[in-house]
């Protein structure tokens, strides 16, 4: 049988307070890992995550990725052997309002862990990136497109045998931030929905999927990879829909008080969001329930031509996507509806 490519190992979570880093602490400690370091700078969350997960294999660190001698201090106290870097700046709007804050954050913070993880020989490191980064059109996007080529352009400069690579998420549902809860509190603050444009289309994965695709990464990848899982896309109208009709009765709030205002979409936001550009889909290779992207350190340089089941896709968008259903829609918000104080 083969060995958990987890099992014994000291890994670092970076974010790890966060929606996705405490799922990826969580379901690492249902492996046979040595210790699973949660680094993150909020301290509040540090506190409450030690009450909600008791283990002896834990290891709270606050520290801030954007800090080169915090993280290095976390590299000094453990021996690292697998990274996944979660720690991000991801909220599109606020990354506009504070371009620098988020070049510190998805940047700067990604070569900190990326240069450290070099010189302590990690064996492995999965940076967590958006499909706003495939063609990105925003800061959050641009930010963390570069800190995915930081990631993949780490395999150069490898003498250990380390491995680097990325994973490109949708929308995750229900992870803190996403229209899901944003749209639950302010119906139930103000009987109001703001809506961008009832015709977006987003791709969504449940906090699980995400993880699972973060884990695969790490087992099956080489260094120098993207991958994407193959997800469904959901359009922001049939959200509300389900909303207002579905969910709103349940919160003793009438379909007909719910209120509809259409913002118009944010500077860059866009219709339909990518998850493969059509550069990338030159080095595509299908495998299964996701794609692996191998551009190495340089897309322009690669000369890497996929040997196993070559896909012949250019671009993977949201807009041709499969489409999630209503009943699919109302099955997630109340998922989230049972996590909510009502």
């Amino acid at each position: 049988m083969k060995k958990d490519v987890f099992s014994g190992k000291n890994i670092l979570v970076t974010g790890g307070t966060g929606s996705i880093g405490k799922e990826i602490v969580r379901q690492l400690l249902e492996r046979d890992v040595n210790t699973v370091i949660v680094m993150s700078r909020d301290e509040i969350k540090h506190f409450i995550m030690r009450k909600e997960i008791m283990d002896d294999r834990l290891e709270f660190v606050v520290g801030d990725v954007r800090d080169y001698q915090s993280a290095s201090n976390v590299f000094k106290l453990f021996d690292v052997d697998i990274v996944f870097h979660a720690a991000a700046m991801k909220h599109v709007v606020i990354s506009e309002e504070f371009p620098f804050e988020a070049v510190k954050t998805n940047i700067i913070g990604t070569q900190n862990v990326v240069e450290l993880s070099l010189h302590h020989g990690v064996e492995k490191f999965v940076t967590i990136s958006t499909d706003k980064a495939a063609n990105p059109t925003t800061v959050m996007g641009a930010t963390k497109f570069i800190a995915e080529r930081i990631t993949l352009n780490a395999n150069r400069f490898s003498n250990s045998g380390s491995s680097f690579m990325a994973v490109r998420f949708g929308n995750v549902a229900n992870s803190r931030g996403s229209v899901i809860p944003i749209f639950l509190t302010t119906l139930m603050k103000k009987k109001k929905l703001f809506v961008s444009d009832p015709e977006v289309t987003r791709f969504i994965m449940k906090i699980p999927e995400a993880v699972n695709l973060v884990f695969e990464a790490a087992k099956i990848g080489e260094g120098g990879e993207l991958f994407i899982l193959k997800m469904p896309a959901f359009r922001l109208g049939d959200l509300v829909d389900v909303v207002i009709e579905e969910v709103s009765p349940m919160l003793n709030i009438k379909p007909e008080e719910v209120m509809v205002e259409i913002i118009g979409l944010s500077p860059g936001e866009k219709l339909h969001e990518e998850l493969i550009n059509e550069v990338e889909g030159h080095y595509i290779e299908d495998l299964g329930n996701l794609y692996r992207v191998r551009l190495g350190s340089n897309v322009a340089n690669a000369n890497e031509t996929p040997t196993n089941k070559k896909h012949s896709i250019v671009r993977y968008t949201s807009r041709d996507a499969p489409r999630v259903s209503k009943d699919e829609l109302k099955e997630l918000v109340l998922e989230m509806l049972t996590t909510m104080k009502v």
